[in-house]
């Protein structure tokens, strides 16, 4: 009796050593089978999940909203019973809104040049876009003014009324005299004789004199005696010319 448990005992110990690597391998295969069904599973159950849910946006978002419809008169628009008056294009503008047109309008062009700071011709042009010669240094550069002929001693007047903001020594354009005005602008007179007859601070009337044509102008000593007469906006060079001719 001994014998045959022994024997049966050894048969099964004998089958797990042949056969056991096949059943390890079989419940991997299994567990890996089990485990990819269940992933399987739960993925088709999202996306069909998903997919449902963008059905069912993209089916509310074909469905029209009610929206009000015009009628024929009084430009009015009915929704739900209730009317709302709409505000004809054609309506005269409030003050509020004529401020606001008159805002987003470029602002003109206000400064008013009554008298030529000196009598003489242009000699030598407004060059800001292109490049002139300059007789005293002979290359080509940029000229931010006009260079009005005058002998020595002459009188320059203000070319319109303004403010005297500075009188300074320039070290290309000598003695200097800027006045302001409104919008911005500046008229600037260089190349004065030393002690301008006015200083900052001082309002003066278009007209007035404000100092002598010098040759104080190192930049222009090569060039006749001249005024040079220039005019800026909010910082910015602009041509003399479109203000005085």
């Amino acid at each position: 009796m001994q014998n045959n448990e022994h024997s049966e005992s050894n048969r099964f110990r004998k089958f797990f050593q042949e056969k056991g690597y096949y059943i390890v391998l079989l419940l991997c295969i299994l567990a890996v089978g089990i485990s990819g069904y269940i992933f399987v599973s739960g993925a088709v159950s999202e996306k069909k999940a998903l997919n449902e849910q963008t059905l069912s946006v993209a089916t509310s978002a074909e469905i029209p909203e009610d929206k009000p419809s015009s009628s024929s008169s009084g430009g009015k628009t009915q929704s739900g019973g209730s009317t709302q008056t709409q505000k004809p294009a054609s309506a005269s503008s409030g003050p509020a809104d004529a401020a606001d047109a008159s805002a987003q309008e470029p602002a003109s062009e206000t400064l008013s040049v009554r008298v030529w700071p000196v009598s003489g011709e242009r000699i030598a042009p407004y060059s800001m876009q292109e490049l002139s010669f300059n007789q005293t240094t002979q290359d080509w550069r940029t000229h931010d003014g006009i260079d009005l002929a005058a002998l020595a001693g002459e009188p320059v007047r203000a070319a319109c009324t303004g403010t005297v903001t500075a009188v300074y020594d320039d070290e290309f354009f000598g003695t200097t005299v800027v006045l302001s005005h409104p919008e911005g602008y500046e008229t600037i007179y260089a190349n004065l004789a030393a002690m301008p007859a006015v200083s900052a601070g001082m309002r003066v009337t278009a007209g007035d004199t404000i100092g002598s044509v010098g040759e104080s102008a190192l930049l222009e000593s090569a060039s006749t005696s001249h005024l040079h007469f220039a005019v800026r906006q909010n910082g910015e060079s602009v041509d003399p010319v479109r203000f005085i001719d």
